[in-house]
Protein backbone atom coordinates (compact mmCIF):
# COMPACT_ATOMS: atom_id res chain seq x y z
CA UNK A 1 0.00 0.00 0.00
CA UNK A 2 2.34 2.43 0.58
CA UNK A 3 4.48 1.93 -2.37
CA UNK A 4 1.14 2.31 -4.61
CA UNK A 5 0.66 5.62 -2.45
CA UNK A 6 4.10 6.65 -3.28
CA UNK A 7 3.23 6.09 -6.86
CA UNK A 8 -0.14 7.64 -6.73
CA UNK A 9 1.39 10.51 -5.32
CA UNK A 10 3.90 11.11 -8.03
CA UNK A 11 1.59 11.32 -10.16
CA UNK A 12 -0.58 13.95 -8.85
CA UNK A 13 2.34 16.11 -8.11
CA UNK A 14 3.34 16.37 -11.55
CA UNK A 15 -0.47 16.66 -12.53
CA UNK A 16 -1.67 18.99 -10.43
CA UNK A 17 -1.74 23.06 -10.30
CA UNK A 18 2.21 24.11 -9.27
CA UNK A 19 2.07 25.30 -5.68
CA UNK A 20 -1.35 24.10 -4.46
CA UNK A 21 -1.88 22.40 -1.37
CA UNK A 22 -2.33 19.23 -3.05
CA UNK A 23 0.16 19.90 -5.25
CA UNK A 24 2.73 20.19 -1.84
CA UNK A 25 1.09 17.22 -0.29
CA UNK A 26 1.78 14.82 -3.03
CA UNK A 27 4.97 16.05 -4.07
CA UNK A 28 5.87 15.34 0.14
CA UNK A 29 4.03 11.81 -0.24
CA UNK A 30 6.29 11.04 -3.27
CA UNK A 31 9.37 11.38 -1.66
CA UNK A 32 8.57 10.95 2.55
CA UNK A 33 8.07 7.61 4.13
CA UNK A 34 4.77 7.51 5.46
CA UNK A 35 3.60 4.70 7.73
CA UNK A 36 0.35 3.49 6.53
CA UNK A 37 0.01 0.93 8.67
CA UNK A 38 -1.95 2.70 11.40
CA UNK A 39 -4.37 4.32 9.25
CA UNK A 40 -5.26 0.95 7.17
CA UNK A 41 -8.67 0.31 9.38
CA UNK A 42 -9.23 4.13 9.55
CA UNK A 43 -9.30 3.62 5.64
CA UNK A 44 -10.80 0.65 5.48
CA UNK A 45 -13.80 1.39 7.96
CA UNK A 46 -14.24 5.03 5.96
CA UNK A 47 -13.16 6.90 9.09
CA UNK A 48 -12.67 10.54 7.76
CA UNK A 49 -12.61 12.14 10.86
CA UNK A 50 -9.30 9.96 11.73
CA UNK A 51 -7.97 10.85 8.31
CA UNK A 52 -8.70 14.26 8.46
CA UNK A 53 -6.63 14.40 12.31
CA UNK A 54 -3.95 12.18 10.40
CA UNK A 55 -3.46 14.79 7.99
CA UNK A 56 -3.57 17.66 9.85
CA UNK A 57 -0.86 16.54 12.40
CA UNK A 58 1.67 15.75 9.64
CA UNK A 59 1.20 18.75 7.67
CA UNK A 60 -0.79 17.39 4.72
CA UNK A 61 -3.96 18.83 2.99
CA UNK A 62 -6.55 16.87 4.01
CA UNK A 63 -8.90 16.47 1.11
CA UNK A 64 -5.89 15.28 -1.10
CA UNK A 65 -4.48 13.10 1.63
CA UNK A 66 -7.34 11.29 2.05
CA UNK A 67 -8.19 10.92 -1.70
CA UNK A 68 -4.95 9.32 -2.49
CA UNK A 69 -5.09 7.05 0.53
CA UNK A 70 -8.32 6.33 -0.65
CA UNK A 71 -7.00 5.58 -3.65
CA UNK A 72 -3.72 3.69 -3.05
CA UNK A 73 -6.43 1.17 -0.93
CA UNK A 74 -7.96 0.19 -4.06
CA UNK A 75 -6.23 -2.29 -5.03
CA UNK A 76 -6.17 -4.26 -1.67
CA UNK A 77 -10.12 -4.32 -1.70
CA UNK A 78 -10.05 -5.61 -5.19
CA UNK A 79 -8.26 -8.72 -3.90
CA UNK A 80 -10.62 -8.95 -0.81
CA UNK A 81 -13.68 -8.53 -3.76
CA UNK A 82 -12.00 -11.34 -6.18
CA UNK A 83 -11.22 -13.96 -2.71
CA UNK A 84 -14.82 -13.25 -1.71
CA UNK A 85 -16.44 -14.18 -4.93
CA UNK A 86 -14.62 -17.27 -5.09
CA UNK A 87 -15.49 -18.33 -1.23
CA UNK A 88 -19.19 -17.14 -1.67
CA UNK A 89 -22.14 -16.89 -3.64
CA UNK A 90 -21.53 -12.74 -2.94
CA UNK A 91 -24.60 -12.27 -6.14
CA UNK A 92 -27.23 -13.59 -3.56
CA UNK A 93 -25.95 -10.90 -0.86
CA UNK A 94 -29.73 -9.13 0.03
CA UNK A 95 -28.65 -5.64 1.69
CA UNK A 96 -27.63 -2.93 -0.33
CA UNK A 97 -24.47 -1.69 0.85
CA UNK A 98 -21.54 -3.74 -0.08
CA UNK A 99 -20.96 -7.24 1.33
CA UNK A 100 -17.17 -6.76 0.85
CA UNK A 101 -16.42 -3.36 2.21
CA UNK A 102 -19.82 -1.99 3.76
CA UNK A 103 -19.91 1.19 0.56
CA UNK A 104 -23.34 2.03 -0.98
CA UNK A 105 -23.36 1.26 -4.46
CA UNK A 106 -21.89 4.12 -7.17
CA UNK A 107 -24.49 2.86 -9.78
CA UNK A 108 -26.63 -0.18 -10.89
CA UNK A 109 -26.08 -1.98 -14.24
CA UNK A 110 -29.00 -2.95 -16.30
CA UNK A 111 -27.04 -6.05 -17.63
CA UNK A 112 -28.42 -7.80 -21.20
CA UNK A 113 -31.56 -7.83 -23.43
CA UNK A 114 -33.47 -8.62 -19.89
CA UNK A 115 -31.66 -5.97 -18.11
CA UNK A 116 -30.93 -7.34 -14.67
CA UNK A 117 -30.28 -5.26 -12.43
CA UNK A 118 -26.59 -5.59 -10.92
CA UNK A 119 -25.74 -2.90 -8.27
CA UNK A 120 -21.85 -2.17 -8.73
CA UNK A 121 -19.58 -0.77 -5.62
CA UNK A 122 -17.36 1.61 -6.58
CA UNK A 123 -14.63 0.89 -4.31
CA UNK A 124 -14.03 -2.70 -4.53
CA UNK A 125 -15.87 -3.63 -7.33
CA UNK A 126 -18.40 -5.99 -5.74
CA UNK A 127 -21.29 -7.22 -7.97
CA UNK A 128 -24.58 -8.16 -6.32
CA UNK A 129 -28.20 -8.97 -7.83
CA UNK A 130 -31.13 -6.45 -6.92
CA UNK A 131 -34.73 -6.35 -7.46
CA UNK A 132 -35.62 -3.88 -10.12
CA UNK A 133 -38.83 -2.45 -7.87
CA UNK A 134 -36.51 -2.17 -4.55
CA UNK A 135 -34.68 0.68 -3.12
CA UNK A 136 -31.14 -0.41 -1.85
CA UNK A 137 -31.25 1.98 0.99
CA UNK A 138 -34.78 1.57 2.78
CA UNK A 139 -35.86 -1.37 1.56
CA UNK A 140 -39.34 0.50 -0.35
CA UNK A 141 -40.72 -2.08 -2.54
CA UNK A 142 -44.01 0.02 -3.14
CA UNK A 143 -44.02 0.40 -6.96
CA UNK A 144 -45.64 4.08 -6.20
CA UNK A 145 -43.34 5.68 -4.40
CA UNK A 146 -40.27 4.23 -6.54
CA UNK A 147 -39.42 6.06 -10.12
CA UNK A 148 -37.39 7.05 -12.50
CA UNK A 149 -35.50 10.11 -13.97
CA UNK A 150 -34.17 9.83 -17.67
CA UNK A 151 -33.88 11.83 -21.23
CA UNK A 152 -34.87 10.99 -24.04
CA UNK A 153 -31.48 11.02 -25.86
CA UNK A 154 -29.73 8.55 -23.44
CA UNK A 155 -30.50 4.71 -21.99
CA UNK A 156 -29.34 5.56 -18.73
CA UNK A 157 -31.17 6.99 -15.93
CA UNK A 158 -31.66 7.74 -12.48
CA UNK A 159 -33.48 4.87 -9.71
CA UNK A 160 -35.50 7.41 -6.96
CA UNK A 161 -37.13 6.57 -3.63
CA UNK A 162 -39.60 9.03 -2.67
CA UNK A 163 -39.57 7.16 0.64
CA UNK A 164 -36.17 7.95 1.22
CA UNK A 165 -34.94 10.24 -1.22
CA UNK A 166 -32.49 8.56 -2.26
CA UNK A 167 -31.21 7.48 -6.12
CA UNK A 168 -28.78 5.00 -8.08
CA UNK A 169 -27.85 5.38 -11.20
CA UNK A 170 -28.70 3.16 -13.76
CA UNK A 171 -26.58 2.26 -17.03
CA UNK A 172 -27.80 -0.41 -19.73
CA UNK A 173 -24.60 -2.73 -20.92
CA UNK A 174 -24.41 -5.84 -22.27
CA UNK A 175 -21.24 -6.93 -20.37
CA UNK A 176 -20.80 -5.90 -16.66
CA UNK A 177 -18.21 -2.91 -16.64
CA UNK A 178 -14.23 -4.02 -15.18
CA UNK A 179 -13.64 -3.00 -12.02
CA UNK A 180 -10.36 -1.19 -13.28
CA UNK A 181 -13.27 1.09 -15.29
CA UNK A 182 -16.03 1.82 -12.70
CA UNK A 183 -14.37 5.41 -11.33
CA UNK A 184 -14.41 6.09 -15.04
CA UNK A 185 -17.90 4.51 -15.68
CA UNK A 186 -19.25 6.77 -12.64
CA UNK A 187 -17.80 9.95 -13.48
CA UNK A 188 -18.82 9.95 -16.80
CA UNK A 189 -22.12 9.84 -15.60
CA UNK A 190 -21.73 12.55 -13.23
CA UNK A 191 -24.49 14.42 -15.14
CA UNK A 192 -27.25 12.32 -13.68
CA UNK A 193 -25.63 12.95 -10.17
CA UNK A 194 -26.00 16.32 -11.02
CA UNK A 195 -29.77 16.16 -12.30
CA UNK A 196 -30.85 14.13 -8.88
CA UNK A 197 -29.40 16.10 -6.98
CA UNK A 198 -31.00 19.64 -8.02
CA UNK A 199 -34.65 17.07 -7.76
CA UNK A 200 -33.97 16.85 -4.23
CA UNK A 201 -32.50 13.16 -4.21
CA UNK A 202 -29.31 12.22 -2.62
CA UNK A 203 -26.84 9.11 -3.04
CA UNK A 204 -27.63 7.27 -0.27
CA UNK A 205 -31.14 8.38 1.26
CA UNK A 206 -32.01 8.93 4.65
CA UNK A 207 -31.32 5.22 5.55
CA UNK A 208 -31.20 2.91 8.67
CA UNK A 209 -27.75 0.99 8.42
CA UNK A 210 -29.32 -1.67 10.31
CA UNK A 211 -32.29 -2.75 7.81
CA UNK A 212 -30.58 -1.26 4.48
CA UNK A 213 -32.01 -2.74 1.56
CA UNK A 214 -34.65 -5.16 3.69
CA UNK A 215 -37.97 -5.05 2.18
CA UNK A 216 -40.42 -3.32 3.76
CA UNK A 217 -42.97 -6.48 3.76
CA UNK A 218 -39.91 -8.38 5.19
CA UNK A 219 -39.43 -5.66 8.10
CA UNK A 220 -43.07 -5.53 9.01
CA UNK A 221 -43.08 -9.19 9.22
CA UNK A 222 -40.44 -9.52 11.51
CA UNK A 223 -41.81 -6.96 13.62
CA UNK A 224 -44.60 -8.69 14.25
CA UNK A 225 -42.85 -12.31 14.79
CA UNK A 226 -40.84 -9.96 17.09
CA UNK A 227 -43.94 -8.53 19.13
CA UNK A 228 -45.87 -12.22 19.44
Amino acid sequence: MAAELRRLAHNLSETSVEGSAGQRTAERLATEELDAGPLLEDALNGDTDAIARAATAGGYDPAAFAQLLELALQPVLWEAAARCAVLTDVDKWDRGYCPVCGSWPALAELVGAQKRRVLRCGRCGTWWSWLVLLCPYCGNDDHRALGTLSSDDSRDRVDICQHCHGYVKSIATFDSVPTARLAAEDAATVHLDVGAREAGYTRPGTVDVATAGIPRLVREGRARAGGD
